[in-house]
């Protein structure tokens, strides 16, 4: 009897070891969302979101020939294999990305057009944390470059230091441009509507008031299509009218366009912010991207990509231009965010940051 329980114990002991080991080797982060885009024609950006913390040396990036090879232990792969090859923009460099895992590691094999050895192309990976404590994620971003504009990878990443806020980052570069900022909508066209009341116009206009504040503290010139509640044609003009009237106010030596918007849905779960392009515009993809990720990395919503589009006013403007939806205004935690002047600073913060880096970079 006593050997009979002896060794049912052991049996039990070895079971709860077991447990025990799986649960240790549950990965500690999750791979949330992927996207890869063309900076220019020779520079690519991939950009990982990832939830949980990353070791420097649980991370190694390699990349031979025509193959690239980024490897993640402890990390699981998430969704991204169903949303990878829609979001995979640069296909001019990179022609696929396929995703290895087990149960504990991650690998993402990028299949390249080019060559880094003989094309001279260079990749190196780095990491940043979230500058809002309350979304619990971070992003990896693998850059993609000519020989001579990055450095090579070493293997593990080095962490990104954080930016300061946008007036001490940018202050003065961008001296002399000219940028144009559209606040969507304004006047008899409220635009859409919150479940509390909250409408884009309002929006819009708080966020590019903002926006324009530090675009002048930078010494940028800025031109407004409104900087109140009105109609920028006239109350009541027809659709085309009006984006005609907008598209009027960017004088002939307008670098940029930047129009401003809420996004709305029927379902209150839709949520995430996205950018837009005109498809004929190569500068204006470049502006949007760059519009995306500073906006994902100061707001912290989910990213729903950067799409092109024939919308009226960045179809019919004569330089880059891209148009922007901040969030979903008809769900209801993105409505109080879109209300709060806090979150309105971060989002313009962002969009400076990211026509910082269109000029400068």
């Amino acid at each position: 009897m006593i050997r009979k329980l002896f060794g049912l114990l052991t049996l039990t002991l070895a079971f709860c070891l077991t447990i025990l080991g799986t649960a240790e080797a549950k990965p500690q982060v999750e791979l949330l969302n992927i996207f890869a885009y063309n900076m220019d024609r020779t520079t690519v950006k991939v950009q990982i979101d990832y939830r949980g913390k990353l070791n420097p040396a649980d991370v190694s990036l390699e990349s031979s020939g025509s193959l690239m090879t980024l490897s993640i232990n402890g990390a699981s792969p998430g969704r991204i294999n169903r949303i990878i090859e829609r979001n995979i923009q640069a296909k001019n460099i990179i022609e696929s990305v396929t995703v290895n895992s087990d149960k504990e590691n991650t690998r993402l094999d990028f299949s390249m057009v080019i060559d880094f050895e003989q094309d001279g192309y260079t990749a190196k990976v780095t990491t940043r944390e979230h500058p809002n404590p309350e979304r619990k994620y971070s992003q990896m971003i693998i850059e993609i470059v000519k020989t001579g504009e990055g450095v090579q990878s070493s293997g593990t990443y080095q962490p990104q230091q954080p930016r300061r806020s946008g007036g001490e980052n940018i202050d003065g570069t961008l001296s002399g441009r000219v940028i144009v900022l559209d606040a969507g909508h304004g006047g008899s066209d409220r635009g859409a509507v919150g479940p509390s009341g909250l409408t884009e116009k309002e929006v819009t206009l708080a966020v590019a008031l903002k926006t324009e504040e530090r675009l002048l503290n930078s010494g940028a010139e800025v031109i407004m299509t409104r900087r109140t509640d009105k109609d920028v044609a006239s109350p009541n003009a027809s659709n085309t009218a009006e984006l005609g009237a907008r598209v009027a106010t960017a004088p002939r030596d307008a670098e940029i366009f930047i129009s401003i918007h809420c996004n709305a849905f029927s379902n209150p779960n839709s949520n995430g912010m996205e950018t837009f392009y005109y498809s004929g515009s190569s500068a204006s993809y470049r502006l949007a991207a760059l519009l995306n990720e500073e906006l994902q990395y100061y707001g912290g919503l989910s990213n729903r990509g950067i799409k092109s589009a024939n919308f009226y006013v960045i179809k019919h403007t004569h330089c880059p231009s891209s148009l922007i939806e901040l969030g979903f205004i008809t769900n209801y935690e993105e409505e109080r965010l879109l209300a709060s002047d806090e979150y309105q600073e971060k989002l313009a913060q962002a969009i400076v940051a990211a026509i910082n880096r269109f000029f400068n970079e």
